[in-house]
């Protein structure tokens, strides 16, 4: 795993200065400086955005990476990437048309509980294309294994981007409302920044003409418009439909909950960029050994890793939350079911690399759509009864269900799963783990209490996986860091 240890250490690396500048930007700044209302109202904008960027970026995203390597000489590369870049006006030019014609219709149905967010629909659609573009480049470069700086940009650019921008409305240099227009600005400039970066990576002569199997891959693209509708639908419907219920400010509060909890993903982003083009290599090879060996040991060494984020998580929440002003603290339960949520896409490993790169996808596609639905009908029944809790208990059914469903039928389909028996024996330490230490408080400074109790899980947690041997990757980690700590200096 050479390869994906290189690029999954700086891509954790990465990941994890990007969540520090997102915590340093909710805990710190967006909660202090940003009206509830307004904070709630960029949490809404966002989630939005990532709901229509699949059909803005018509799913090519996915298509460069699965096809490219399949095209052979230089002319049928440039001229496939030629039409990649076209592709998605196809999916976005309708998309402006339909808002532009029914504006006051669609501007009235999102307002109904919140008139705030009916003012801000073109960043909504302006942030989804910007979006689906970058990721269009920066699968460009991934096909060529470059992934680093693409995370960089990912992960920390438009978070250090938002530092400056919300310290500038400490000092009142901008309004709330300029902050929210800003964030257009963000997503455009981390956009030109991964084209340019894909163009060094490798520029293509413009060429266009008809693509070989081009029925096959726009057929692909469809189904991978629906296949990222669905994974972002499980991901942020949540908060999207909240604004129907329930005021800005809570949707702030769950804001906050579900950053917290998608520091459990950080494992998950950091190898996933490496991990779809070194599958889809290994499926056009035809090697299939390679990809069962990917599957089990990206699960393995993901579940370890998310487990020592998740066990923190869970056992400090409470310290975490006297951050915040005290009402944030109602959403404390929304941040455990939401670390399920994300503890899970780890568990799966590759599970979705093998799935978009192979024609089981097809079916998997139908299976999300249904549990999307199933999401959007939880939502509707448990909002109104249990506002925040009941977004974070349909979004928890209906992903893990997804989630499990997806390594079932590879399981069917290819007669290979992700879980080995040490997987298990890492659950086992994870559960153990929390319940020894969740009831653990001191009665300290809340800060010393977080730092010596993360101290204490993580020495306890990294010796059991050590003692036990889970990972051979893991062990080595920490033999190296041992002999570091005792080489002389």
């Amino acid at each position: 795993m050479g390869i994906v240890i290189k690029h999954s250490s700086w891509n954790l690396v990465i990941t994890g200065f990007g969540f520090l500048l997102g915590a340093i930007n909710v805990l710190a700044l967006a909660t202090t400086y940003l009206d509830a209302d307004y904070y709630g109202l960029m949490n809404y904008i966002l989630s939005t955005a990532f709901l229509l960027f699949p059909l803005m970026s018509f799913g090519l995203h996915n298509t460069i990476v699965k096809y490219y390597s399949s095209y052979k000489t230089d002319r049928e590369r440039d001229n496939f990437l030629t039409q990649m870049l076209f592709w998605p006006i196809v999916g976005a030019i309708p998309i402006f048309i339909l808002v532009f014609v029914f504006y006051d219709d669609i501007r009235l149905l999102i307002s109904t509980t919140n008139q705030l967010t009916g003012d801000f629909l073109w960043p909504i659609l302006l942030i989804a294309v910007f979006q689906a573009y970058f990721e269009i480049f920066y699968a460009w470069t991934k096909v060529y294994l470059k992934t680093i700086g693409g995370n960089f940009l990912k992960e920390v650019f438009y978070r250090a981007a938002a530092t400056i921008i919300l310290l500038l409305v400490a000092i009142d240099f901008i309004t709330q409302v300029q902050f929210i227009y800003s964030l257009i600005l963000i997503y455009f400039l981390r956009m030109l920044l991964m084209a340019i970066m894909a163009w060094r990576t490798y520029a293509p002569k413009f060429i266009f003409y008809k693509l070989e199997a081009s029925r096959e891959i726009l057929w692909y693209s469809v189904l991978m418009v629906i296949a990222g509708s669905v994974g972002t639908a499980l991901i942020d419907l949540d908060k999207n439909m909240l604004n129907q219920y329930v005021d800005l400010a809570d949707i702030s509060y769950y804001g906050v909950a579900g950053f917290i909890a998608t520091v459990v993903a950080i494992p998950a982003r950091g190898m996933a960029q490496i991990m779809h083009p070194l599958t889809a290599g290994y499926f056009n090879a035809g090697d299939l050994k390679k990809v069962e060996w990917l599957y089990k040991r990206s699960s393995l060494n993901l579940t370890i890793v998310a487990g020592l984020l998740m066990v923190l998580i869970i056992c400090n929440v409470h310290e975490f939350y006297k951050f915040l002003p005290s009402e944030f603290a109602v959403a404390i339960p929304v941040v455990l079911l939401i670390c399920v949520v994300k503890f899970t896409e780890n568990l799966l490993g590759s599970n979705n690399a093998i799935l978009y790169n192979t024609n089981l996808y097809k079916f998997t596609l139908w299976l999300g759509l249904g549990l999307a639905i199933v999401a959007f009908l939880l939502n509707i029944w448990l909002i109104p009864i249990y506002g925040l809790i009941g977004a974070a208990v349909a979004t928890c059914v209906a992903y893990v269900l997804y989630a499990f469903a997806k390594a079932y039928y590879v399981n069917i389909k290819l007669q290979m799963h992700p879980w080995t028996g040490k997987t298990s024996i890492a659950i086992l330490v994870i559960l153990v783990t929390i319940a020894i230490f969740y009831t653990w408080d001191f009665q300290w400074n809340y800060i010393v209490n977080i730092l010596f109790k993360s101290t204490l899980i993580f020495l306890v947690y990294a010796a059991s996986v050590y003692l036990l041997k889970l990972s051979s990757e893991v062990n080595a980690a920490i033999d190296q860091l041992i002999s570091k700590i005792k080489r002389p200096q």
